[in-house]
Parts: C-alpha cells; structure tokens; sequence
C-alpha cells in the first residue's frame, strides 16, 4: 500500500518567488544514474532554488520500468 499525502494549495504569499523572474539561483543536480538507460542517463534530478529549498524529479515507472511519456504540443499566441 503506498499512501500518499494531499497538500492545500498554497496562498499566493506562501509562494516561492523569483523576483527577477529568470531563475537566479536555481541549481540542478543529477542523482541516481543506470537503470535500463545506460549510466550517462540520470534517474533523478534533484532542484534547488536559491533559499535552499529543494525537490527531486523521478521519472514514472510502471512494474519497475520507466515509462514513457506522449509528446504534447502546445501552441502559443492567437
């Protein structure tokens, strides 16, 4: 059983902000590599803004295996 926690939104106050809006300070970090990729393909990055505040992105598998993702294509303008 996985259980999982559900988070309010949070008030725009509560929100992390970039003030110059060009992501100044943000780092990335390539953590676990191998899986069924060859080891140059990382298997989780790790993302830090600049108050030290960090999440790691993983990729969704599905019975122990990466799935992969539709494209999706967005237009932007009228």
């Amino acid at each position: 059983m996985k259980l999982t926690h559900k988070f309010c939104e949070m008030t725009p106050a509560k929100r992390p902000q970039d003030l110059h809006m060009d992501g100044t300070g943000l780092r990335f970090e390539t953590m676990d590599h191998g899986g069924e990729y060859p080891d140059t393909m990382p298997q989780a990055i790790k993302l830090i803004d600049a108050e030290g505040r960090s999440c790691i992105y993983v990729p969704i598998t599905q019975n122990g295996k990466v799935c992969r993702q539709p494209r999706v294509y967005a237009r932007y303008g009228g």
